[in-house]
């Protein structure tokens, strides 16, 4: 996480200015430990930063109940939750 934990905190840093939750899990643990202990916490999506993606912009996107959903540009994921978040609130109304 050492070598990434910049570009990890960026992407922290860009959800909440994009109006998001997020939470940066800087432990000293394994990829792992992380993800059953976020799974755990019933997070709905896990943001996993890897070389390739701070190299290229991009995050490799988890879901809670629907695994490994690949990388996306962070951009992307992020315009996509926020939509994600718009339709939920309407279904709720």
């Amino acid at each position: 996480m050492e070598k990434f934990s910049e570009y990890a905190q960026k992407v922290a840093d860009k959800l909440k200015e994009s109006g998001l939750r997020s939470h940066l899990d800087d432990r000293n643990e394994k990829l792992q430990a992380k993800i059953r202990d976020a799974q755990l916490e019933k997070i709905p999506y896990m943001l996993i930063v890897r070389r390739q993606g701070a190299e290229a912009g991009t995050v490799s996107v988890r879901h809670r109940s629907k695994g490994d959903r690949g990388p996306r540009p962070l951009d992307q994921f992020i315009a996509d939750l926020r939509a994600e978040v718009r339709v939920q609130g309407d279904l709720g109304k």
